[in-house]
């Protein structure tokens, strides 16, 4: 079973959990954006064999927005996969806290899991708190995971206001690419459209 999912966050505080059985597949794209303040804690459960899930987490954060997400990817059968790509833009005096962590139990051997949480700061006021974990108890697997926290490319920057593009119009194309690159992962493109107006 197949199934396409994205999520809006709308509350102060929210947990979601995802149970996914033999051979099902699971795309879930979280977006937190339009200045609001939130907790969220995102569980996905791989108990059959085969199972595959693909996280996609956008975050745009304004004005003194307060936001927190915390992940788990379980692996709780054999030759699962799981993928999972956080990515932050945060303005003004934006507060992003990510932690996650991927959770590999006994019997599930064979099993792929990555995770990975990048991060764009916009203002010398914003800031970003990153702490990716794995916790491992098989040992025939492949596990990654990795955080990134950076500011804009002022020498890409630099390339696009000598095209006659103003800083302000220039720092929106780079925060466009840096979030295009998690939602062209998508591919059917509607939903891609989609999930574009909920961040912005």
């Amino acid at each position: 079973m197949k199934s396409f999912i994205i999520h809006k966050t709308k509350k102060k505080k929210e947990s979601l959990e995802y149970i996914l059985k033999k051979n099902s597949q699971l795309t879930l794209v979280l977006v937190v954006s339009k200045a609001i303040n939130t907790d969220i804690h995102v569980v996905v459960r791989l108990t059959g064999r085969g199972a595959t899930a693909n996280v996609i987490g956008l975050v745009v954060g304004r004005g003194d927005n307060n936001i927190t997400m915390h992940t788990e990817q379980v692996h709780e059968a054999q030759e699962t996969t799981s993928n999972l790509l956080v990515k932050a833009a945060l303005f003004d005096e934006a507060e992003f806290a990510y932690d996650g962590i991927i959770r590999i139990e006994k019997n599930a051997q064979k099993s792929d899991a990555y995770q990975k949480n990048e991060n764009l700061l916009l203002s010398g006021d914003a800031h970003v708190r990153s702490d990716p974990a794995l916790e491992i108890l098989a040992n025939d697997v492949r596990c990654t995971h990795g955080s990134t926290t950076g500011k804009p490319d002022e020498d890409q920057l630099w390339y696009l206001q000598s095209r006659g593009i103003t800083r302000h119009a220039a720092t929106q194309l780079l925060i466009e690419g840096f979030l295009e690159r998690a939602i062209s992962t998508v591919s059917d493109t509607i939903n891609q459209e989609k999930i574009r107006k909920l961040l912005w």
